[in-house]
Formats: C-alpha cells, sequence, structure tokens
C-alpha cells in the first residue's frame, strides 16, 4: 500500500492495493491467500482484512467458497453476447460449463396488468409461472419467474420441464420457432430471498434481466424476469452501424 493512500481508511487502501494486484497480475479463478496471510502481509487485522475482501465481494472481484477461500471472480473473462445467444444453456455450454435447471416451482395464474401488458394479452387470462434457478458446475447463477401464455401451450407439464431445457420444449413440442428475444438489462442489489437461492449476501451487485422471446409469427411466447449474480455475469452488445 502506498503513502499516497493513508488518508483513506485501512480497509480501502488494501481494496485498491488488492484491485490492482488482480487486475494486472492474476487470471480468473486464481486463488487469493487467507485472510491470515494477507493481515501477516500487510500488518493488517483479520477484521480490516476482511471489510476488505467483503467490498470486493460486493463489487464482483472475488468470490468466496465456504471451506475453500476467495478467488479471482471470473465476471471478467466471460461475457455473454445479448445479440447472438439467448439461451441460458446454450450460453454456458459455450463458456465450458455443465448448466442444469432447478425447478422452483410450476403453476397457473392469472396475468397481472405488468404481465399481461408484456404478453400482450388480456389481463386476467390464464399464464403459466415457473420459477426457476439456473446453475453452472452445480454454482447457482441466476434465478427468475418465466410467464407463458397458456392458450399457446395447454399442455406443458411439469415433466415436460424437467426433462428438456425450455426453449426446447417449446419448439419440440409446440412447433415454435424462436426468432426473437429482446432483453433490458439493468444494475441492482440483491433481495433476501434472492440472494438465499443465489448462494450471495443480501444487497449486492446483480444483473436484472427482463427478457421478452418472439416467435416467427411475431407472437410473444415468453416473458422472464431474472435476477443474475454480478460476480458471475457480464454481458457485451455489439452496435453494427448500417451504412
Amino acid at each position: 500500500m502506498t503513502a499516497t493512500s493513508k488518508k483513506q481508511p485501512l480497509y480501502q487502501q488494501l481494496v485498491d492495493t488488492l484491485r490492482e494486484q488482480i487486475d494486472n497480475d492474476m487470471t480468473p479463478g486464481a486463488l487469493l491467500p487467507s485472510e491470515r496471510e494477507l493481515a501477516s502481509k500487510y500488518g493488517l487485522s483479520r477484521t480490516t482484512v476482511r471489510l476488505a475482501l467483503d467490498e470486493l465481494e460486493g463489487y464482483g472481484i472475488v468470490v468466496r467458497r465456504h471451506g475453500k477461500g476467495t478467488f479471482v471472480s471470473e465476471f471478467s473473462s466471460h461475457a455473454a453476447n445479448l445479440i447472438s445467444a439467448y439461451s441460458f444453456t446454450e450460453q454456458m455450454k459455450e463458456l465450458g460449463r455443465i448448466p442444469s435447471t432447478k425447478i422452483l416451482s410450476f403453476d397457473i395464474i392469472k396475468a397481472t396488468r405488468n404481465v399481461a401488458e408484456n404478453i400482450h394479452i388480456p389481463i386476467n387470462s390464464d399464464v403459466y409461472v415457473i420459477n426457476r434457478l439456473r446453475l453452472a458446475d452445480g454454482v447457482p447463477m441466476m434465478v427468475g419467474a418465466t410467464y407463458l401464455p397458456v392458450s399457446l401451450f395447454p399442455n406443458i407439464n411439469l415433466n415436460l420441464l424437467t426433462d428438456k431445457p425450455l426453449y426446447d420444449v417449446l419448439e419440440e413440442h409446440f412447433n415454435q420457432h424462436i426468432v426473437v428475444a429482446n432483453e433490458e438489462c439493468f444494475a441492482s442489489t440483491s433481495r433476501m430471498d434472492e440472494a438465499a437461492f443465489l448462494n450471495i449476501a443480501e444487497g449486492v451487485p446483480v444483473l436484472r434481466i427482463w427478457r421478452t422471446t418472439y416467435n416467427d409469427k411475431h407472437q410473444i411466447i415468453e416473458y422472464t424476469r431474472s435476477v443474475a449474480r454480478g460476480d458471475s455475469f457480464k454481458y457485451v452488445v455489439s452496435h453494427v452501424r448500417n451504412k
């Protein structure tokens, strides 16, 4: 830690020092020294080191794994392209990870005004709501609620959704040709219930993703609201200028 940073709190000085080391000398997935080792190296208390690591975790720069240590986040090395990829399963496979899905609940409800407007159906129409936890290599990555109009998919059941990815079910069993998935993304912080599912602390950065999926008839067939871990997702968009 440099002398020019003495006016900063000690933990913030350590945050800056570790961020510089991570940016310049470490690769995603690298193991950081333990709290004890960092405290000894920089002449700080364990409490100060813990505060610094808490802040780095909040920024999504490091990931803590109970019983294993603190690791550099893979946030900076893996990005999902919003233009070319619309499936979580496909995204994770492209990154060399093993995707899986845990269905938390599956119900038929009456569409609220918000859901109805986003799917372009009348209020109080029947919709499926599927709450899912998405994982990669067994690590929780995203949790969200998906809404589907019952009128388009009258025979969807839990067995179908358990056996196959959702988009495979829509295409193979209901002859839907998915052509466009529009996504709106914005930064936020995790609520208590979301943090519990994602195995992160409450209030840490997350990415909220609203997705609307269209078929080849320009019908909206899916509306999904998801929350993705801030330490695990980085989205890139390529803008192409029309000549």
